[in-house]
């Protein structure tokens, strides 16, 4: 059922995407569903992706793609989520593109996420961890600080090997004791030297596309999606 309600919702991302328009596209599987569809359509675009995951399935799709070097102002960025609470703050990161997707998200002039009715929740944390990207350098001291605000876990790839983002980084999946100020959290694990990014998305979202059994809503304000929920 999950599946389906994730598919729904990303047709309806697609359709965001007309002639002309340059795109940044976020990770994860949801992401994949929509270049998937924006293949299809065969929309004359040009698009950004924020990981090499997304860019493999993208190149595959016959999708145009440029950089943000050649294109430096989005006309709209497309991400999926981990968590989305009421007034669209945000947990992403879960596909490791955490600090390429704020980038792109930052540099459009309209972003939508697009989820299905499991990534909502009242309040952030209530099942996804904090992201963390950190340079490998600073592992050790990065760790030791984020015991202050819970339990972080280094990521690991299958045989225990550190997990590496596209940019050559490690992760730390940071479970927090309380998640009750998403904006301050995020500028205090910014502001730890060694630390690229991190998974709180606080006042990027413009549009929330949401697969359910119900078939798909848009929200375009925090409140309406209180009320959904």
């Amino acid at each position: 059922m999950r599946e389906l309600w994730k598919r729904m919702a990303a047709e309806r991302a697609a359709q965001e995407v007309s002639r002309g328009m340059v795109v940044g596209l976020g990770s994860g599987t949801t992401m994949a569903e929509v270049v998937k569809i924006l293949g299809k359509s065969r929309v004359r675009a040009t698009f950004i992706p924020a990981s090499k995951f997304i860019e493999r399935i993208a190149k595959k799709r016959g999708l145009r793609l440029s950089t943000l070097e050649i294109h430096s102002d989005l006309d709209l960025h497309l991400d999926g989520a981990d968590e989305v609470d009421p007034r669209f703050h945000m947990i992403k990161g879960r596909g490791g593109a955490m600090a390429r997707e704020k980038i792109l998200a930052k540099a459009a002039r309209r972003v939508v996420i697009v989820v299905d009715k499991t990534k909502l929740v009242r309040r952030l944390g209530k099942h996804a961890p904090v992201p963390v990207e950190v340079l490998p350098f600073a592992v050790g001291p990065i760790r030791k600080k984020l015991h202050e605000f819970g339990k972080p876990m280094l990521r690991v790839r299958s045989g225990g090997r550190p997990y590496l983002t596209d940019n050559g980084n490690y992760i730390f999946d940071l479970k927090c004791r309380q998640l009750s100020d998403p904006q301050k959290l995020e500028r205090e694990l910014n502001a730890i030297p060694g630390v690229v990014e991190n998974g709180i998305f606080v006042g990027l979202v413009d549009e929330l596309v949401v697969g359910h059994e119900g078939g798909v809503s848009v929200f375009k304000s925090g409140k309406e999606m209180a009320e959904f929920l």
